[in-house]
């Protein structure tokens, strides 16, 4: 996941998505935004990888037409120095044949008849009928090679003619592809604006703890939030840790910080919102450095409140659109819509935390995403909007018991997962230096994972 400005996103987009020009300008988070839906980025995938084949096949088009015109080209060069060569040897006979005019003419139109008649006997009459046979031949000779040229000029003209035709026809052929294939580029440019605009989000900027019991279900918000952690709590009850850069006018049930869900939400950098603690969480909370954080209890706002629909402590909820404690970020995160590799089909997950949290993510290859299910059912958030994600991680970390007898996930320290997106699965490692320092996920080869655009759901399991 790369992290930017908004005045850097022209030069990611251009060179991450290859854009040919254009910018694509943030828009403002509005209250209870989501994300983009992925049938609708999977059909620009599909229009965009369309239009792709076509600039190429204009790509081919064109290289062929420039070869047929560059062919034509030097068709007609040839022809031009055909014409001149015979215009040289028409312009040459021409003088030939008109000096022999004008030596008939001086001689005054002498017949050959009179010359045969002056002969003094029989071998002179031989020997002049033999030269004007000869004089005869070469006149014929000169004639008719004036004759051929003249024809072989104008065969040649109409040849270059002809070639002049089919050269402006081609050189109309090739501008008539170009300027389509400059439109399917713009077509394409503009397609992968709107792909970058629904590939990136805005940096999460609240961090909800929510209740995953069973009379917390279903939570409200869930579906809006961008990353969403699950982690287990005492009882192997299992608690999340949702990441929003949205700001739904309800999220909830709100429950009690964790040292691990404190350590995920000074990773994230985001506001940690809460429902109290024991005495050592909130020491923990009161001693870190520049934490941004509310307690729900004693909020002292009116976005917090309880409903009366559901029990203590189920029912405490915050409207992030009035908290009014974060403003919507500037920083926006831009994902790629494809994985760089290829793993393992991995199209069925599936964990269990307890026998009233079982889990699975089935694949959708049309829409490219993940439908999660809870206990055997699809699993609906409280507007009854499916739960999905494009990205699933296992992390396995060890746990311990705490002072509290709580069990608590060792975030610090490194390990093992499982990576799922596209209906594939890789195997990886964890890693995080410090209680501030993001977890790092690499391959199994140790590079880096950058995860494709959309919801991420990391599964903190123990470890095996």
């Amino acid at each position: 996941m790369r992290r930017l400005r908004p005045v850097l996103l022209v030069s990611l987009a251009l060179l991450s998505l290859l854009l040919l020009a254009g910018a694509v300008q943030p828009k403002p988070v509005r209250s209870g935004g989501g994300n983009p839906g992925p049938t609708e980025i999977t059909e620009l995938e599909d229009i965009i990888e369309a239009l792709d084949e076509s600039i190429k096949n204009s790509r081919r088009t064109i290289d062929r037409l420039a070869a047929q015109i560059d062919s034509t080209e030097k068709q007609i060069e040839q022809i031009e120095r055909e014409i001149v060569a015979a215009g040289e040897r028409l312009s040459t006979s021409n003088r030939l044949f008109g000096r022999r005019v004008r030596s008939a003419y001086m001689n005054g139109g002498i017949a050959y008849l009179e010359i045969l008649l002056s002969a003094d006997n029989f071998g002179d009459l031989i020997v002049r009928s033999a030269y004007l046979k000869r004089i005869l031949e070469r006149d014929t000779r000169l004639i008719t090679s004036i004759k051929d040229e003249r024809e072989l000029i104008e065969k040649r003209r109409e040849a270059a003619e002809e070639q002049g035709r089919k050269l402006a026809g081609l050189m109309e052929q090739a501008r008539a592809e170009h300027g389509t294939m400059l439109a399917q580029r713009r077509e394409k440019e503009k397609l992968l604006q709107e792909t970058v605009e629904k590939t990136a989000g805005y940096e999460p900027v609240y961090g909800v703890v929510l209740d995953n019991s069973g009379p917390a279900r279903p939570q409200a918000g869930l579906t809006e939030a961008s990353v969403v952690y699950e982690f287990e709590v005492e009882g192997r009850v299992t608690r999340y840790l949702a990441l929003f850069s949205v700001f739904p006018v309800k999220v909830g049930p709100i429950r009690s910080a964790r040292t691990h869900s404190i350590q995920l939400a000074l990773e994230n950098r985001v506001h940690y919102i809460y429902a109290s603690g024991s005495k050592d969480v909130r020491e923990t909370i009161a001693a870190t450095p520049g934490f941004k954080n509310t307690n729900a209890l004693f909020g002292g706002s009116a976005a917090f409140h309880r409903s009366s629909d559901r029990k203590a402590p189920h029912n405490l909820y915050v409207n992030l659109a009035r908290l009014g404690k974060e403003s919507p970020s500037s920083i926006i995160l831009i994902r790629p819509a494809f994985l760089e590799r290829e793993g393992q089909p991995g199209s069925t997950v599936s964990l269990e935390y307890n026998s009233f949290t079982k889990i699975k993510y089935s694949y959708r290859p049309g829409t490219r995403d993940y439908l999660r299910y809870l206990n055997g059912q699809v699993h609906r958030d409280a507007a009854g909007k499916e739960v999905t994600a494009r990205n699933i991680i296992i992390q396995y970390a060890p746990h311990y018991i705490d002072p509290q007898g709580r069990p608590t996930p060792n975030l610090i320290g490194s390990g093992k997962i499982d990576f799922y997106s596209m209906g594939q699965h890789f195997t990886g490692t964890w890693r995080k230096d410090s209680a501030a320092s993001p977890t790092r996920f690499h391959y199994s080869d140790g590079q880096p994972i950058e995860m494709v655009y959309g919801r991420t759901w990391i599964q903190i399991v123990r470890g095996r």
